[in-house]
């Protein structure tokens, strides 16, 4: 293809393709590049589908998420004669070429091909066929619902409530395994706040490594933080350290996990970034950790807004946490309703000496002192937030004056 005919693909647009119902990625073998700028060109923007062009040398992938596209060659007979021998294995199939050629078509559907399309088809074909695989893997694996917390305000607690979250529910879904995942690159504190000492792996390797990823070896890159509680914790980088990572590695490796968990738990406390937008748009729930103060109420708009109106996320899917809840401050619930347009209002009681002890400790509160106000809050958090919109909900009033007593 010249680079004329790619520069004009450009200028075309993107049209918006149907999502895939998970990440996947394709890896093309296509010896003479008949259609290789061309996917480039067009599909490289998503972010659920990761693109990797293999030589005849490369090991060929397996996987569910594996899907292998072959572009019809004459080069390719050995990877056929592989692919024939190994046609029982866990590998999606799309074929490539000539559809006259009713060898060939036969041939494909020797290896085990989902799909044969001519030399000629355009990728909204491919993509096409891409969705059905999706469908498919999608269907075959159950999915963890996902909760994200994170601050309206840097520093209103989120890492505290998340940890928290994740214990209290580790205690009510017992035998299901539950991920605490710490969304920072850099910076993030979740792993102190468990005291763990030796970590296994971190996000940055899982995230690098996304597109390639399996049970087997994510189990190695998490850490034990409790009984039924892992820890998926931040990477520990120097800061010179400029490994990019993408969108779409977040996608690929947020599926996986949800596959292996019964329930993700997101620490965000860092704010949303460009990478990281996948785990807010899949989430069930986005829990917005804020303090009764004007400043904390001002930025927790603007994360709002945000939310609802560049990424789409709906009011239903927002609840709003005041931590150190204080009744008698001039900024009352009335209001920050009124101002944030959220009506699903939780509160936990002020104990700062509580929770600074959990947290230079390494504790959690219910190890601290099982019969703490904080506990029966957290509680009462895991609830609402497994409580549906409208389903069988206390009134905020009575709710939040239960929860705000000291």
């Amino acid at each position: 293809m010249s680079d004329a005919k790619i520069v004009e693909l450009e200028r075309e647009g993107i049209h918006p393709l149907p999502a895939l119902s998970c990440p996947l990625q394709l890896n093309v073998m296509d010896p003479d590049e008949r259609v290789w700028p061309l996917l480039k060109v067009k599909l490289h923007h998503s972010h659920q589908l990761q693109l990797k062009r293999l030589g005849d040398q490369d090991f060929l992938p397996k996987g569910e998420r594996q899907v292998l596209l072959l572009v019809d060659h004459p080069m390719m007979a050995p990877v056929y004669d592989e692919l024939e021998r190994k046609a029982g294995e866990e590998r999606p199939l799309v074929f490539m070429g000539d559809v006259k050629n009713t060898a060939l078509v036969r041939r494909a559907m020797r290896m085990g091909a989902m799909d044969f399309l001519p030399f000629d088809s355009e990728p909204v074909e491919l993509w096409s066929a891409l969705v059905r695989i999706s469908a498919q893997v999608s269907a075959s694996v159950k999915l963890a619902p996902v909760t994200v917390v994170v601050n309206g305000k840097a520093g209103s607690g989120a890492s505290f409530v998340c940890a928290n979250l994740g214990h209290a529910l580790s205690r009510k879904e017992e035998g299901s395994k539950i991920l605490l995942l710490d969304a920072s690159m850099r910076y993030g504190s979740l792993a102190d706040y468990l005291n763990i000492k030796n970590k296994q792996g971190g996000l940055s390797e899982a995230l690098q490594r996304a597109g390639e990823l399996d049970a087997m070896a994510l189990a190695g890159m998490v850490c034990k933080a409790r009984e039924h509680l892992e820890v998926l914790p931040t990477s520990t980088l120097p800061l010179h350290d400029e490994k990019n990572v993408s969108a779409r590695q977040c996608s690929q490796l947020l599926h996986l996990v949800r596959g292996q968990y019964g329930q993700v738990l997101v620490d965000m406390s860092r704010g949303p970034e460009g990478w990281n937008l996948p785990l807010l748009e899949q989430a069930d729930r986005v829990l917005v950790v804020m303090q009764q103060s004007l400043a904390g109420l001002r930025e927790t708009i603007y994360l709002l807004r945000q939310l609802r109106h560049e990424l789409g996320i709906g009011k239903d899917r927002i609840l709003l946490l005041i931590n150190r809840f204080d009744k008698k401050k001039d900024v009352s619930l009335a209001e920050i309703e009124k101002a944030t347009e959220i009506t699903r209002i939780l509160t936990l009681p002020n104990d700062f000496a509580m929770a600074e002890t959990c947290t230079d400790l390494g504790r959690l509160v219910a190890e601290e002192k099982g019969n703490h106000k904080l506990v029966a809050a957290f509680n009462a958090v895991v609830e609402a937030l497994q409580t549906q919109p409208g389903q069988n909900q206390p009134k905020p009033g009575l709710f939040n004056r239960l929860f705000g007593k000291k």
